[in-house]
C-alpha cells in the first residue's frame, strides 16, 4: 500500500480476513457507514406487511452501495487486506492488530 502507516485509519484484522479502525477517522467512516444504513428504515418507504420487491430492490441498492462505499474507503486508508489467523512474529505492528 502507498500509505504510510502514520496515515493509515485502518489495521488488518487479527483473526479473519478485513480491517479494524484505529483512528479517528476510521471510526467516524464507520460510524457514518452505520447512520446511512439505519436512515433506511426512516428514509425507504416500506410496508412491515408488505414491501414490494421495487422498495426491496431499492433498500437492498441503497445498503449494497454503502458497504462497497465503506471497504472502498478501508481499502484506500488501511493496509492490503490478507487473511489472518492469530498473532505471528512477523506482523507488522504499524498494520496489523
Amino acid at each position: 500500500m502507498s500509505n504510510t502507516p502514520s496515515k493509515l485509519w485502518f489495521k488488518r484484522r487479527r483473526y479473519g480476513w478485513g480491517w479494524t479502525p484505529v483512528t479517528w477517522q476510521g471510526w467516524l467512516s464507520v460510524v457514518i457507514f452505520l447512520a446511512i444504513v439505519a436512515s433506511c428504515v426512516f428514509t425507504l418507504p416500506l410496508k412491515p406487511h408488505e414491501p414490494t420487491s421495487g422498495q426491496i430492490l431499492l433498500a437492498l441498492m441503497y445498503i449494497g452501495s454503502a458497504i462497497l462505499i465503506l471497504i472502498g474507503v478501508s481499502y484506500l486508508k488501511g493496509p492490503s487486506p490478507k487473511f489472518r489467523w492469530g498473532k505471528k512474529s512477523t506482523d507488522n505492528p504499524d498494520e496489523d492488530l
